[in-house]
């Protein structure tokens, strides 16, 4: 396979369920789930023949090395962070005798070309909170476009004594009341006016 070698962390997420919308389908986002992954090699190339599988790719295949251990568990429902690009994962390919290694095959999900276009998302899990109890918090994260950003509730409320903070996107305080609020939309608007979106979740308080 003719192609480059780079030496740079990924990150791979996985696809969580973060409550309904308003025609109760689930709401999806996508969450860290190992990050970063050091001592990475990526070989890239228009074909590429794997003589284990005896399989020739015409499209183009990226292929990361990692380390066996930090990767177990790992399918093709999840995708991987690479140089502000994503990716979808073929195929994980490990050692098979010692277990030492693992090659990720990937295909190029999207790309792009200058500045990455603005992008909201929650890339940790949304903790269940307690009345009168100093709430763990989580942080809603922006990228791409144009910093800084600023953060605002889009449609519903937080929980009473929970408030969202405009600038870093952490939700914190101290819930007041017990209940479920679901149906919260966040948006994030960068310095040139773009705004993106974050779908509507909810916060448990009991």
């Amino acid at each position: 396979m003719r192609g480059s070698v780079l030496r740079n962390p990924i990150e791979i997420q996985r696809k969580v369920q973060v409550g309904v919308d308003s025609l109760n389908a689930p709401n999806f986002v996508w969450q860290t789930w190992r990050s970063p992954l050091a001592e990475i090699e990526v070989r890239r190339g228009r074909e590429h023949f794997d003589p284990a599988t005896k399989q020739r790719y015409s499209e183009e295949v990226w292929r990361f090395r990692v380390r066996y251990e930090e990767v177990v568990g790992l399918d093709a429902s999840m995708r991987l962070v690479h140089n502000g690009m994503n990716f979808n994962i073929k195929a994980p390919l490990p050692d098979g005798q010692f277990h030492r290694d693992c090659i990720i095959e990937c295909t190029v999900q999207d790309s792009v070309l200058g500045p990455a276009p603005l992008s909201i998302a929650i890339t940790e899990a949304i903790p269940d909170g307690v009345a009168g109890v100093a709430y763990a918090g989580f942080t809603i994260a922006a990228a791409g476009g144009t910093a800084p950003y600023v953060f605002a509730e889009e449609s519903g409320t937080l929980p009473q004594g929970l408030t969202l903070n405009v600038s870093t996107g952490v939700v914190s305080g101290t819930p007041l009341a017990s209940g479920v609020t679901s149906g919260i939309a966040i948006q994030v608007s960068d310095a040139v006016g773009t705004i993106a979106s974050l779908p509507e979740f909810s916060i448990t308080v009991t």
